[in-house]
């Protein structure tokens, strides 16, 4: 990208995000969105980075501009039970919910006669899941207090599957009802392996009776999904190797987002979630050699609903110039290192953090950018084609318990 034009850019159109928290930042400083807004049906809030604290300020800032304008359903890249228990505290306000995130530190789902933690090239030796559950609060009491009415609805798989089993027990015993054969069907068998008890969690399906939660056949069917994409991927020793498992992933998160929609009777939603499973077009995003979204066997989530769907979207994106995550995979790096011909080394120059509309200089941003992300893995894209702001941060630092 020409240095020079950049320059000239931010002095004439970027607006400094002085004190770079979510909840002061002005949102009215997105109003020039408005118009595009107006007959949205989707919002995408597109981080590069899930382990970076400066994500929640991003999130909360967009948030508040949004709830402002009546936006009030969220979807996330998130674990479906993890979201139903983060839905049950935007609903009740019980922080305990907190505590048993299924995918974040809360064990008491886990089965005893099986291990279903990732292994193989997504081992893990430590997962900041306190971090990563104080930083989730941290976003959600904020949108609560601006918006008592706010939902959410997790739309990935969950990383730790079995949390359904007792969200599904809750719904019944909610609704007083018995379900005894359903129940029996569902209690998990001494040594099934995950794609057993998938197929088993499928055949129960038949056995829901009309009348029941209808958050009940969701839940089921989020888990086996859960199961089978961790079946499919955490004894995969190559990258290579987890690409199946990817696609299967990306088609996951498709359905759980039509689910969402339905049962949170949402014609508006904010969707949270990395950049690249946000893209609005994956043919103008290039990553040689990398395993993204979808695996390069299946479209991204944004891809198939501005392309396919042909939903009405607007896209909010967030990235960085240099600084530390706590991402969990210890053989890839934590630190920040971009080459100085991206455009998070070529923003990185300012100290401040900014905002900007790709739109305001079309000559600029039409042509294909390099730009850095999570792992320092490099991808080109058109950043006029896939969002219409833009949030610099200069320096980023680990999720903050």
């Amino acid at each position: 990208m020409n240095g020079v034009a950049l320059d000239r850019f931010v002095e004439r159109h970027a607006i400094a995000l002085l004190h770079f928290d979510g909840t002061a930042l002005d949102p009215e400083l997105l109003a020039p969105l408005d118009a595009r807004l107006a007959d949205a049906e989707v919002v995408f809030l597109g981080e590069l980075n899930h382990f970076i604290h400066e994500k929640t300020d991003f999130r909360l800032f967009c948030a508040r501009y949004l709830l402002s304008r009546g936006w009030i359903n969220f979807a996330e890249e998130l674990g479906w039970s993890d979201g139903f228990r983060i839905d049950r505290f935007l609903k009740t306000g019980d922080g305990r919910e907190f505590e048993r995130l299924p995918s974040f530190g809360y064990e008491g789902h886990l089965r005893n006669d099986r291990d279903d933690r990732p292994g193989g090239i997504l081992k893990v030796e430590m997962y900041p899941s306190a971090e990563f559950v104080a930083e989730e609060r941290r976003f959600f009491e904020g949108v609560r207090a601006a918006e008592p009415r706010t939902r959410l609805a997790g739309i990935d798989v969950d990383g730790l599957p079995g949390g359904g089993y007792e969200d599904i027990a809750q719904l019944l015993d909610d609704a007083g009802i018995a379900a005894a054969a359903f129940r029996a069907a569902l209690k998990r068998l001494s040594g099934e392996s995950a794609t057993e008890e998938a197929e088993r969690l499928w055949r129960s399906c038949a056995l829901i009776e009309s009348g029941w939660p209808e958050e009940l056949a969701a839940a089921l069917e989020a888990l086996a999904e859960s199961l089978d994409y961790i079946a499919r991927t955490y004894t995969a020793k190559t990258y290579d190797d987890i690409r199946p498992g990817m696609a299967f992933r990306e088609q996951a998160m498709k359905r759980r987002l039509l689910e969402a929609e339905r049962l949170l009777k949402a014609d508006r939603l904010i969707v949270l979630g990395h950049a690249l499973h946000l893209a609005k077009d994956d043919a103008d995003i290039r990553m040689p050699g990398a395993v993204g979204p979808g695996g390069g066997q299946a479209a991204s989530l944004g891809h198939w609903l501005v392309q396919e769907q042909r939903r009405k979207v607007v896209s909010i994106w967030m990235l960085y110039g240099s600084g530390r995550d706590c991402q969990p995979l210890a053989s890839l790096p934590r630190e920040a290192r971009f080459p100085r011909e991206t455009l998070n080394a070529q923003l990185g120059k300012y100290r401040t953090p900014l905002l900007f509309f790709p739109a305001d200089a079309p000559e600029l941003f039409a042509q294909s950018s390099m730009i850095g992300q999570m792992y320092n893995s490099v991808f080109e894209a058109v950043l006029a084609e896939q969002a219409d702001a833009v949030v610099f941060v200069p320096e980023v630092t680990p999720l903050t318990a």
